[in-house]
């Protein structure tokens, strides 16, 4: 059976018809949330993921063979079957070596054997497309070429049945221009159906002060992508952050997410808070996205027709009245998301 689906695969995506299927236009304004494998997903209330359109399950790996797996297959048919019960989508979100991604789409058989491992889990689980969250293809080792026919190839399967998938993909801000963002050719967004930019991690350990994810690096990441690369606004999903990151000390052990911020005395509507953690017992800045900062964004997202906005991650958002996430839905209007009988998105 494996065999024969490979065989399938590679005939499909070998012949020129197939390879060019370019994805649909994304008409609605998407909510996107990222839930983590490795967290207690169980105890995200209903509540919160009903507030989003779309939930990405982080992450499927490539391992040393260049095949997709994820590590708890329950776990994703448990989700799955939960976010459909929701009305909301579930798509695969997939991570991990930079070496072994390089090495898998290097030649069309490796991609095919990849391809059909995780369109296995795609089908097999009901979820409704693929997201590439590979940081990152890069344009100096010919990676990014790779991807390009990697996302082309995925195209043709998500959007060349009747049944239709999304093929979404993670990527830079944008702000530094260079390896990673040379790695994307202009090409490669006639194929995904929206990119979820990751407008925050712009953090120095050198430099105090430092937030790493405000209002300007946004439309930063906008002046580069929509007005430098030339994406269309109803592809740009922007990203924000359900957690804090320090400046001028060492990142590891010392982020936090915003409910734990909170939690430790930070202002909901601030975007600094004094902390301390194991690793820096004495306190130290810690800068977050408070509601006022989520608000504003989504302003700027619905009011300028972009695809909608991202969070990482659902998990370290809280789950009641002082939501990052509820407070985005506030100013999003209900005639410009896609149709969820079973939730209006509002509180």
């Amino acid at each position: 059976m494996k065999k024969t689906a490979f065989l399938l695969i590679t005939l499909l995506l070998t012949t020129s018809v197939f390879s060019q299927i370019k994805a649909p236009q994304n008409t609605h304004f998407q909510i996107v949330g990222y839930v983590p494998s490795y967290k207690n997903i169980d105890a995200i209330p209903d509540h919160s993921l009903q507030r989003l359109t779309v939930a990405c399950y982080a992450f499927a790996s490539i391992d040393s063979t260049g095949i997709l797996k994820v590590r708890d297959e329950k776990q994703l048919k448990k989700f799955a079957k939960r976010a459909h019960k929701l009305g909301i989508k579930a798509v695969l979100s997939f991570n991990g070596s930079h070496r072994y991604y390089a090495k898998m789409v290097s030649s069309a058989q490796s991609r095919a054997r990849f391809i059909e491992s995780a369109w296995r889990l795609v089908k097999k689980y009901r979820l409704d497309g693929l997201d590439n969250d590979w940081e990152y293809p890069l344009g100096s080792d010919g990676s990014g070429l790779g991807n390009l026919e990697l996302m082309k190839e995925f195209s043709s399967l998500c959007h060349g049945g009747k049944k239709q998938y999304l093929l979404t993909a993670a990527i830079t801000p944008g702000k530094y221009v260079g390896n990673a963002t040379a790695g994307l050719p202009d090409e490669i967004f006639d194929y995904l159906d929206w990119v979820n930019v990751m407008v925050y991690d712009d953090y120095s350990e050198v430099k105090e002060g430092m937030h790493h994810s405000t209002y300007e690096l946004m439309l930063e990441s906008m002046d580069y992508w929509v007005g430098v690369r030339g994406v269309t606004l109803n592809k740009m999903v922007i990203g924000m952050p359900a957690y804090g990151v320090p400046s001028g000390i060492r990142r590891s052990g010392n982020t936090r997410d915003y409910n734990g911020i909170i939690r430790a005395g930070g202002s909901v509507m601030g975007d600094v808070a004094m902390i301390s953690s194991f690793s820096h017992p004495e306190p130290y800045p810690i800068y977050y996205n408070g509601i006022k900062t989520i608000k504003d964004k989504t302003k700027y997202c619905v009011g300028n027709s972009l695809g909608g906005i991202m969070f990482w991650e659902v998990a370290g958002d809280r789950h009641d009245d002082l939501s990052l996430i509820g407070a985005a839905v506030e100013e999003i209007p209900n005639d410009i998301l896609p149709a969820n009988p079973k939730n209006k998105h509002k509180k």
